[in-house]
Formats: structure tokens, C-alpha cells, sequence
């Protein structure tokens, strides 16, 4: 219809854990788009809307975009968290094979223990002692 609209007033009704998508299409900076948004709460426990532009269909959006940040973190923890990809500087190129494979095999172990751990293992509480 042509107004201009927030598009978090489009999804301010998103309740925490759940998804919607817009079931028409948007314009946003002229260029034809599906909507869809999802609410979660960040590090620090506060609700964050997760807008996401899509010029695919909208209802595959948010699984895609789901795997598509599994893989940002992993490559996000090659270049840092510990594992430092990118202070190596190696320059043969079988060396760097060998490198990346068994630094991103151990980063998926890691991410495997860790998912199991959340999943499966009884949080401990912490108590301070003055």
C-alpha cells in the first residue's frame, strides 16, 4: 500500500520461543522481500526481536537462518575464542589443509560435548561464600 512502517511494529506481538512470518510481500530499500521474525532473549536475559529479509520463501527463513549462524560461530571461533586461525599464517597449502581439518574437527567435538552438556547434564547452581 506504499506507507512506510517499522517492521518491528510488525512483529511487536511476537511472544519469547515462538516465530512469525508476514504473509506478503515487503519492500525494504526498494528491493521486493519476505518478512519473518522471531523473538529470543540475549545473554542478558532481555526479549531481542530477530528480524529476518528473505528473498526466498519466508517459512524456510528461519531454519535456514538457523543454520546459517551454527556456521558464522564456528568460523567466528576459528578466527578467535581460542583457536587463532588466522595468527598461524601459513603459506603451504597442504600445511593449511591439515591445519583447518583438524582444528575444525576439534571445534566440532567441542560443539557436539557442548550441545550434549545442555542438553543432558543438570545445571549447577553457584553459591557465593564471603
Amino acid at each position: 500500500s506504499g506507507k512506510r512502517i517499522k517492521a518491528s511494529w510488525l512483529f511487536s506481538d511476537v511472544k519469547i520461543g515462538t516465530a512469525r512470518l508476514l504473509c506478503r510481500i515487503c519492500c525494504v530499500n526498494n528491493q521486493l522481500c519476505h518478512l519473518s521474525a522471531g523473538k529470543v532473549k540475549n545473554k542478558e536475559g532481555i526479549p531481542q526481536l530477530q528480524i529476518i529479509v528473505s528473498f526466498n520463501r519466508a517459512d524456510h527463513a528461519q531454519e535456514t537462518y538457523k543454520e546459517r549462524w551454527q556456521i558464522e560461530t564456528a568460523f567466528g571461533a576459528l578466527k578467535s575464542s581460542g583457536f587463532n586461525m588466522e595468527d598461524t599464517r601459513p603459506s603451504d597449502i597442504d600445511r593449511i589443509d591439515k591445519l583447518f581439518a583438524m582444528v575444525i574437527t576439534a571445534f566440532t567435538r567441542a560443539y557436539i560435548v557442548g550441545i550434549y552438556v545442555h542438553e543432558n547434564l543438570k545445571q549447577l547452581k553457584m553459591v557465593l561464600l564471603n
